[in-house]
């Protein structure tokens, strides 16, 4: 099973995950400059790991446009390809670190807790919500509600 690295980009700190369909575990926060260094350790992780690539979450405003933190993600991704020689697909993040803050507030962490491992988390929503993604397109289009029309496996237990 084909594991990829889930990287949740931003200014200042950079979450990563890593995972397969069947898992996602949230790795570490990275600084994001200088930039070469960060390049380097991702290279250096995707390698150790036997990753197949990156998914860096793309964030679209909630009406579906993408503004200019989009922009920079895309630029970014489109680096982290030439400088790693690994793919590096984007995955619509939408609400990523607002849903990771809340998982990890429901965990009982301290701000200064969440603060170390929110981008952690939200890297590994972005990857979680590829995996599932590619899943839902392998079983077929969607429907109206949003479903394949295909049984969920975690609600008829099989």
């Amino acid at each position: 099973m084909a594991r990829w690295i889930g990287v949740d980009f931003g200014s200042k700190f950079i979450g990563v995950a890593i995972g397969d369909e069947s898992m996602c575990f949230p790795l570490k926060t990275l600084d994001a400059k200088p930039e070469g260094k960060l390049l380097d350790a991702l290279k250096k992780l995707a390698t150790d790991e036997g990753a197949s690539g990156f998914v860096v979450g793309l964030p679209i405003h909630m009406h579906g446009e993408e503004g200019s933190a989009a922009k920079l993600c895309r630029a970014f991704a489109g680096r982290l390809a030439a400088h790693t020689q690994f793919p590096a697909e984007l995955f619509d993040e939408r609400l990523s670190s607002w849903e990771a803050e809340g998982k990890l507030i429901e965990g009982g962490l301290k701000p200064h807790e969440r603060k170390q491992r929110v981008h952690a988390v939200a890297a590994q929503m972005i990857l979680e919500g590829f995996f599932k993604s590619r899943k839902a397109h392998e079983n077929g289009p969607l429907q109206p509600d949003g479903n394949t029309g295909e049984p969920d496996p975690g609600l008829t237990g099989g």
